[in-house]
């Protein structure tokens, strides 16, 4: 079983005082700011002369992981307030004090107002920060992991230099993981857009850092004053909490008539799953006469075939979007999406939105049947399925991953989980959602949206055909924006789910 190495920091007044990049609070603090007062603890004092090659090594070690996993208790903002500091824009000043000039500065330009809110955790939790690096059954034990555990003792502050900390460092077994009191908060690489972005360390910040220092120690040269190098050299994720599902980059069509462009071309409903079909043959078209590298190439991520039933490398999903929204929508499929999975970078979805606008979707014998004409994400109707909602609700039937026992609730066992819920939390799991962002699941046969039939009136590709459709209600702890599709159908068509706009939005 993998183990952590855990360092774990307690800030000794119980408030933490650093901002992020935007410069608002930084929640949790991250791990680049962890490697940063790991090295500087290591480096202060009566500590430095204790520097070797190993604690090099260690650094370099560290850096070269993946980000880790926090655990940190809940955040309480506490109240702001102002005050006057010393200005750090200081090279008029500095630049007269090294030419033997008198500084032409006022006492006021001396000094600047700064506006402080610090975070502090809930009154019956200590302030305390657990990183966790994943180590395999090959790395314990491990040299880097056990001196950084040493360099952890010499941490002495985190945040500004007003917050004092103690670090420590272990190795935890999966069990004691599991028990570290607090929120999770895992990384997530992808177009982080508003949502909760980090620094990290990478290969070379280690060098990158002991040359920012060394500038700064000189910066001051006879009469010279030089700018510092400030550290460039990391990485950016995003943290979400358990509770958060990561963002879905998507590029969205219209769907035209082949003779008459500015006319929609409507699809039926029951046909989702051809329509699908229709685009991704022709994604895949293209696909193949573009030089547009993609992951483990376009036979797997355009087309999506797999080795087998295991086979998890990521793929486009192709959606289709009956319209909705209106008490008399009649349900006919005018728009569809093309989607990366949950916390892709957009560089696919950005290529599928420039290459297929203005191509002609085919059926399976060749002839024309639509134009595939780009749209804006707000367009009314598409903004059903990727906007922000508590609740998501599927249009097209999810087709569970294996078969279940025909009843969504047994006679007297209210309360436990019936064969079909369990499949469906896998298939919720298998689309790249965390289980522990729900609060609630439905499941039913009837449809939920106006235009919408019953699963078995679907049609499906043959390996589909056998297994167990539901139309289903999702309702998540926190606001989720789609695009959203569960299910052994996710990829084709079916399974896809639209939000039930709140009040207010």
């Amino acid at each position: 079983m993998m183990q952590n190495l855990c360092l774990s920091v307690t800030l000794l007044d119980g408030r933490f005082h650093g901002r992020g990049d935007g410069r608002g609070p930084e929640w949790p603090p991250s791990p680049w700011r962890l490697f940063q007062a790991l090295l500087a603890g290591a480096h202060t004092g009566g500590h430095h002369p204790e520097w070797t090659d190993s604690h090099a090594k260690a650094f370099q070690w560290l850096e070269q992981r993946d980000p880790p996993l926090i655990v940190s208790p809940d955040r309480r903002e506490l109240s702001g307030y102002t005050l006057s500091v010393p200005n750090n824009d200081m090279d008029r000043l500095a630049a007269a004090w090294a030419s033997r000039r008198e500084p032409r500065t006022t006492a006021a330009e001396l000094r600047t107002l700064k506006a402080v809110r610090p975070s502090a955790s809930a009154p019956d939790q200590p302030m305390t920060l657990h990183y966790l690096y994943p180590l395999t059954n090959d790395e314990v034990p491990n040299p880097e992991a056990e001196t950084l555990c040493q360099a952890a003792r010499c941490l002495h502050t985190f945040g500004w230099g007003i917050d004092a900390a103690v670090a420590y460092g272990r190795v935890l077994s999966p069990e004691e993981t599991e028990r570290l009191p607090g929120v999770r908060w895992r990384p997530h690489r992808g177009p982080w857009l508003g949502q909760n972005v980090r620094r990290v360390p990478k290969e070379g910040s280690l060098d990158d850092l002991t040359t920012c220092h060394g500038e700064f120690t000189r910066r001051v040269d006879g009469d010279t004053l030089r700018q510092p190098k400030r550290p460039t050299v990391f990485d950016r994720v995003a943290y979400l909490r358990d509770s958060e599902v990561p963002s879905r980059p998507f590029a969205a069509f219209l769907l035209r008539a082949t003779q008459h462009p500015e006319n929609w071309r409507p699809f039926r409903q029951h046909d989702a799953n051809i329509v699908a079909a229709m685009l991704r043959s022709l994604t895949c078209r293209v696909a193949q006469a573009d030089s547009h590298e993609f992951p483990h190439g376009s036979d797997s991520y355009v087309a999506g075939h797999r080795e087998n039933g295991q086979d998890e490398r990521p793929r486009f999903s192709y959606l289709v979007l009956p319209s909705i929204g209106h008490p008399h929508a009649d349900g006919m499929i005018r728009r569809v999406l093309i989607a990366e999975p949950h916390g892709g970078d957009g560089n696919h979805a950005a290529w599928a939105a420039n290459r297929l606008r203005g191509q002609t979707l085919t059926d399976k014998e060749g002839r024309p049947v639509a134009i595939v004409q780009a749209s804006e994400p707000l367009e009314k109707v598409i903004r059903s399925y990727v906007a922000e909602s508590r609740t998501w609700t599927s249009v097209t039937p999810v087709i569970l991953p294996g078969y279940d026992d025909f009843r969504a609730l047994k006679p007297n066992q209210a309360g436990s989980a019936t064969k079909a819920e369990r499949l469906l939390f896998k298939a919720i799991a298998q689309a790249g959602i965390p289980v522990q962002a729900l609060s609630d699941v439905t499941l039913r046969k009837a449809p939920l949206w106006p235009g919408s039939f019953h699963p078995r009136d679907y049609q499906r590709p043959d390996y589909l055909r056998n297994l167990p459709g539901w139309h289903v209600s999702l309702k998540f702890r926190e606001p989720v924006t789609g695009p959203l599709a569960i299910g052994a159908g996710r990829h084709c068509g079916l399974g896809v789910l639209a939000a039930e706009i709140e009040n207010g939005s």
